[in-house]
């Protein structure tokens, strides 16, 4: 039988209205032979089941935010979309914990939480638009990251479904069972590769009060990592504190200077505070100016790191390198900009293409100390040229996955050739 006759047998498996366009599922130009919408994790274990008994290349999709980020894909016969799954499974707001299905939206889940004064403290690029299980499968991290929990610490457990169709649960529904809680976190940054996330569990977080933007100009990058670090040092109630290039000040909606921009978390009375704190440290500095900003600065920048059109790299270099690391990529073309708890910079090639060899130079940079670069988002010919990913993540990745996923069933290509 053929590639497209064996996924053909798989529009039986499931209800007539499951079955969608294929074009809107193409992925680098190439689109599947079948796109399928499950709606139960019954109807995705026949799926899942069927397609590797088959010899199919099946490959789970949510909100395909993310499409651009790890290898071209070697083959691609069925899609599967998961929005489909989309329910809430269980709410304790007393505990502070829930479960949801992996097609549920970030957004979607976020308004049910605040409606009980919690959230979950997540902000992946582009937007709150990502599905639950594309933001485990991600991990993609924001401006948050370290001053909030990650997604591995914040994952309570997931339940997926395996190549073979096994389904599978690590973790559990409450904050001290650790029981198998390796495989949840093992699933967690890895691409799908593994198995098809279908619900997760996570611990929340009380909502902020309110919380308030604000940007201390400053002359040079060396300046703001001056001030950066001194702020750090406070203490101070911070959920995100970043330095921003030119580029990035000016896509962010403040003046094309270097920047740093944090945002503070709390009732007025600590805002009031965290802003008095700010300001004085600014003078100090003899910043230009410091002060209360729009909110959604961080908005955009984080929908600038998940354009899938432009060339997006991270950086991870120790923090005391941000502002340094942020500088080198701005002179090399990128609009740069850099968190400083998690070490983390981004650098965007404001251009459709974007020349390998200087992928490799930033790479080289952050290797150099003691770091790593990966390809976030870029034109699969780049992707293809030079690995998206560090030696040592990637070897981990691909030795999981030829005991998990022996056949190449999930999302093949994504992390090597052929695996």
């Amino acid at each position: 039988m053929t590639t497209t006759t064996n996924a053909e047998a798989l529009r039986s498996l499931l209800p007539g209205d499951r079955t969608r366009n294929v074009a809107d599922y193409a992925i680098d130009g190439t689109a599947p032979a079948i796109a399928l919408r499950p709606q139960t994790r019954d109807e995705v274990v026949r799926v899942v089941a069927a397609a590797n008994s088959a010899g199919l290349v099946l490959v789970p999709l949510g909100a395909r935010t993310a499409t651009a980020l790890g290898r071209p894909l070697t083959r691609y016969d069925v899609a599967l979309d998961t929005t489909g799954l989309a329910r809430v499974v269980e709410y304790e707001p007393n505990d502070l914990t829930a479960t949801i299905e992996a097609g549920m939206t970030l957004a979607t889940f976020q308004e049910t939480l605040a409606a009980h004064g919690q959230y979950l403290p997540a902000d992946p690029p582009p937007s709150d638009n990502v599905t639950i299980g594309g933001l485990l499968a991600t991990a993609r991290p924001g401006a948050w990251r370290h001053h909030v929990p990650g997604q591995r610490d914040l994952v309570l457990g997931i339940t997926a479904i395996q190549p073979d169709g096994t389904v599978t649960h690590s973790g559990g529904r409450v904050v001290k069972n650790v029981s198998g809680y390796d495989m949840h976190r093992m699933h967690t940054g890895a691409l799908g590769a593994f198995g098809v996330i279908v619900e997760a569990t996570f611990k929340l977080q009380p909502l902020p009060v309110s919380t308030r933007t604000l940007a201390i100009e400053c002359e040079s990058f060396e300046s703001a990592a001056d001030v950066a670090y001194r702020l750090w040092d406070l203490a101070l109630p911070l959920r995100a504190l970043s330095i921003l290039a030119p580029g990035a000040a000016e896509v962010a909606g403040l003046p094309p200077r270097v920047q740093v921009l944090l945002e503070c978390m709390g009732g007025d009375a600590v805002l009031a505070r965290c802003e008095d704190a700010i300001r004085r440290e600014a003078a100090t500095s003899r910043a230009p100016h410091a002060g209360e900003v729009r909110p959604g600065s961080f908005v955009t920048l984080r929908a600038l790191a998940g354009t899938s059109a432009l060339t997006v790299l991270r950086l991870g270099v120790p923090s005391s390198q941000v502002a340094a690391a942020t500088q080198f990529a701005t002179e090399r073309g990128y609009v740069a900009w850099g968190h400083l708890a998690a070490g983390s910079v981004l650098a965007v090639m404001p251009e459709a293409n974007t020349i390998a060899e200087s992928v490799r130079a930033l790479r080289a940079y952050a290797r150099e100390r003691g770091g790593f670069l990966e390809i976030e988002s870029a034109p699969a010919t780049l992707r293809a040229e030079v690995d998206p990913f560090d030696t040592p993540e990637r070897t981990l990745v691909t030795s999981l996955k030829r005991q998990f996923d022996p056949s190449g069933t999930l999302n093949r290509g994504r992390w090597q050739e052929d695996v």
